[in-house]
């Protein structure tokens, strides 16, 4: 008797352990990798710099958290929100000066990292291992932000 399948994974993806199958539908939802990015704009998502932001959409800026005066942020590129880009900027805002890095986020790994003189900081999408961050000697700012000193490792 063939049964005919409604899953709206592939057939490929069906998986034979249970842990498995959680990591497989996550996949398959097609939900974004950092969903503060999904959430709606709010005045604190803004940063105060925003001349030297060329090719970050504006609109897509979110605040993830703020450390001794520095600020950081989570954007996109202009043109770069649909589903086949995966990247994801990461701007930091100190006094006068922002940085900026935009790299791929993918599922499970870290994305965009700025380093200066005082701290490394990583952008982490929303199912990352945070323990594992942390093991690494990162602090957790926020869910998808993790620091540490920019000597130790």
């Amino acid at each position: 008797m063939h049964r005919r399948s409604t899953d709206r994974c592939p057939p490929r993806l069906r998986p034979a352990g249970i842990a498995v199958v959680v990591l497989v539908l996550t996949g398959c939802t097609g939900g974004s990798v950092l969903g503060i990015l999904d959430t709606e704009q709010t005045e604190r998502d803004l940063p105060g710099i925003r001349t030297d932001l060329d090719g970050v959409d504006l609109a897509s800026t979110r605040f993830l958290a703020e450390r001794d005066g520095i600020e950081y942020f989570a954007a996109v590129p202009e043109g770069g929100s649909g589903a086949e880009d995966s990247t994801v900027c990461l701007l930091v805002e100190e006094g006068i000066g922002v940085g900026l890095e935009c790299a791929p986020l993918e599922r499970g790994s870290t994305g965009a990292v700025i380093r200066d003189s005082l701290v490394t900081a990583v952008l982490l999408p929303d199912d990352i291992d945070r323990n594992a961050v942390v093991d690494e000697g990162f602090e957790l700012l926020h869910p998808n932000l993790a620091i540490r000193a920019a000597d130790a490792g």
